[in-house]
């Protein structure tokens, strides 16, 4: 059994997870615990108990997010004594400032035991602009920004042993990545109209947007098309996204422009994720420029629910074409339209989305990334 520190953001036990990497580390560190490793995730301090268990993963929280939260997690790791380490990166995961910091981090995990990487956002270089700069809060000029965020992705591959991606678009950008797709619980099938008395729809024809409400998602296309296609409820299933400024004043904007065909739930507790899924006639997930896997793309495939998608996220999950629109509302209305009023398309688009969901189970991507560890540490 081989012993593995998870180095990652985790969910309080029976609490919410307060980003992606958190909720994707918790279902990974389960999946491999369950195939026979040791898991022992090294976790932010979240003001909860310092160690506890879930599911037979160990949990520490035993460093702070900011500026040496890296090096802090990297010498907390070593401590346990690993034969693995997996560190968990997204730029600004473990605070605005930690970023850089975390090259010298897997640098050093690296010279001692081996470290796994993987990169949960890959940003292209010819993506940083001024849009990009702005939603991320970054105090650099586009161009500065551009070469800073290039060069810390190289050297952070650099640094590690092995870089894990989630998708083939993104090891484009990362020579020498290897793709694990994102992991999916598949579900089981449930009756809609069930579904829908539990969630408190009625018989309208629902296009659900579901994860965190930020502006990079197309969240407005997706609404504007909902109202010009008439008859059509788009249901915005999510809190505002932790590490976004104005988030609140983001949402509020939304609400009072699309009172008329939208419904805001606020976050979604875990129990009643399935039942939002099964509830919605297609699920829409319109990002103009995605950077990172789609967590929300994932639970919707996983319950064989109908997907649209913009090119940019069916290009970078390499999903087919027959799931794509373009984001524009005229577009967006047309195709929702066309679903609604062709339930065999809709049956069609289902069928899609089980067929991608084979093969990216929970077991199977614990099973790879075991075959990722045991070549590392050989």
């Amino acid at each position: 059994m081989v012993e593995v520190a998870l180095v990652s953001p985790y969910p309080a036990p029976g609490h919410a997870a307060d980003s992606g990497v958190a909720a994707y580390a918790r279902d990974l560190a389960r999946a491999l615990s369950a195939a026979g490793a040791g898991v022992t995730v090294i976790a932010p301090r979240t003001g909860g108990p310092t160690e506890a268990t879930d599911d037979g993963v160990r949990i520490l929280r035993c460093f702070s997010p900011g500026p040496g939260a890296p090096v802090s997690a990297a010498r907390a790791a070593l401590r346990h004594g690993p034969e693995i380490v997996h560190y968990q990166h997204e730029h600004f995961l473990y605070g605005r400032a930690a970023a850089p910091a975390a090259v010298p981090a897997l640098r050093t995990l690296s010279r001692r035991v081996p470290t796994v990487v993987t990169l949960h956002q890959v940003v292209p270089p010819a993506a940083v602009d001024g849009g990009f700069v702005r939603l991320h809060q970054m105090a650099l000029p586009p161009r500065a920004a551009r070469i800073a965020l290039s060069g810390l992705q190289n050297a952070v591959a650099a640094a590690a042993r092995r870089v894990v991606v989630h998708e083939p678009a993104f090891a484009r950008v990362v020579p020498g990545a290897v793709v694990i797709p994102h992991g999916v619980r598949v579900a089981g099938r449930r009756s809609q109209e069930a579904a829908r008395i539990r969630v408190g729809l009625g018989d309208a024809f629902v296009v659900l947007c579901f994860g965190y409400v930020a502006p990079y998602k197309g969240l407005e296309a997706v609404l504007e098309g909902a109202r010009r296609a008439g008859d059509t409820q788009v249901v915005v299933a999510g809190g505002v996204h932790p590490r976004l400024r104005d988030g609140a004043a983001y949402l509020e904007g939304l609400r009072r422009a699309y009172p008329d065909v939208a419904q805001f739930t606020g976050y979604v507790p875990e129990g009643e994720v399935d039942a939002w899924f099964a509830a919605a006639d297609v699920a829409a997930f319109c990002y103009p420029r995605p950077h990172a896997s789609s967590g929300g793309l994932s639970l919707a495939l996983a319950h064989g629910t109908p997907v649209v998608v913009s090119a940019a996220l069916g290009a970078l999950s390499g999903l087919p074409g027959v799931t794509v629109v373009d984001v524009d509302p005229d577009a967006i209305a047309a195709r929702l339209a066309r679903l609604r009023d062709r339930p065999e398309e809709r049956a069609a688009l289902a069928a899609v989305s089980r067929s991608i969901a084979r093969g990216r189970s929970w077991d199977e991507v614990a099973r790879a990334h075991l075959g990722v560890y045991e070549e590392v540490m050989g």
